[in-house]
């Protein structure tokens, strides 16, 4: 079955339609930026264009860079809050027809990745990290998503704040930090995730991982630990897969 996923995120958004059958994207991944403000009207009024062009029509899932449950954002650091009482669900209906499913973003990219990606057949513990802006973190036990984890969230074992403020690419770019610098600080936030999590593996997402043949060598962990297969397409290919498991109901 084919599905429009979307990977919405604090600069803007990612959209394209894929074969959920076989995880591959039919067409082009569609890049957007937000144009002057990341309120609800304003983002979903540019995806209603978007999807109007494409002349959509089907199952649409959105990964959220949040808290989700039931669908709908509980949660919104990175966009605002008034988003935890916007219907996303009722203002995309016209395109969805009934198919609608929302998950966090860094839960979307898991299970693109559990499915079509860094497989979990021998592992019954995987920790999945996105390493992006924030710091999106994912677990699975035996297969199934435990959802909504934030554990980006936590705070630091030996220095103030929380781990994703240390450990995101964000944090890295702020502060001029060098690969070698930048891994020592993920080395220490990957450590205390480990020991407080035990998982058999670790997949690593984001644009860090253009880094990994000189990163590998820089980390150490008693899991195995690995880069995610998928690229770019895992966040939205994560959400399409949500939107087919989604009851066909308004």
């Amino acid at each position: 079955m084919k599905a429009m996923g979307i990977d919405l995120g604090g600069s803007g958004f990612r959209i394209g339609v894929f074969d959920t059958t076989t995880g591959a994207l039919q067409g082009e991944l569609e890049r957007h930026q937000h144009a002057s403000s990341t309120a609800p009207d304003a983002v979903l009024s540019a995806l209603e264009i978007v999807l109007a062009d494409l002349g959509w029509e089907g199952p649409i899932g959105m990964g959220f860079p949040g808290a989700v449950e039931a669908h709908s954002p509980i949660t919104a650091p990175n966009l605002g809050q008034a988003w935890t009482s916007t219907d996303v669900k009722a203002r995309l209906a016209p395109f969805h027809k009934g198919r609608f499913a929302m998950l966090n973003d860094a839960d979307a990219v898991a299970e693109a990745e559990r499915r079509f990606g860094a497989g979990h057949a021998d592992a019954s513990c995987v920790l999945t990290l996105t390493v992006g802006t924030g710091l999106g973190t994912t677990l699975h036990q035996n297969g199934r998503l435990v959802p909504n984890l934030e554990y980006g969230r936590w705070p630091h074992p030996s220095r103030p704040g929380m781990l994703e403020e240390h450990l995101s690419g964000r944090a890295r770019t702020a502060e001029g930090l060098s690969l070698e610098q930048w891994a020592v600080r993920f080395q220490e936030g990957l450590s205390h995730l480990e020991s407080r999590l035990r998982p058999d593996r670790i997949v690593l997402y984001g644009g860090i991982m253009e880094h990994w043949d000189a990163l590998r060598s820089m980390l150490t962990t008693n899991a195995e630990t690995v880069p995610a297969a998928l690229t770019d397409t895992a966040g939205p290919l994560g959400a399409a897969l949500a939107a087919v498991s989604a009851p066909h109901a308004l």
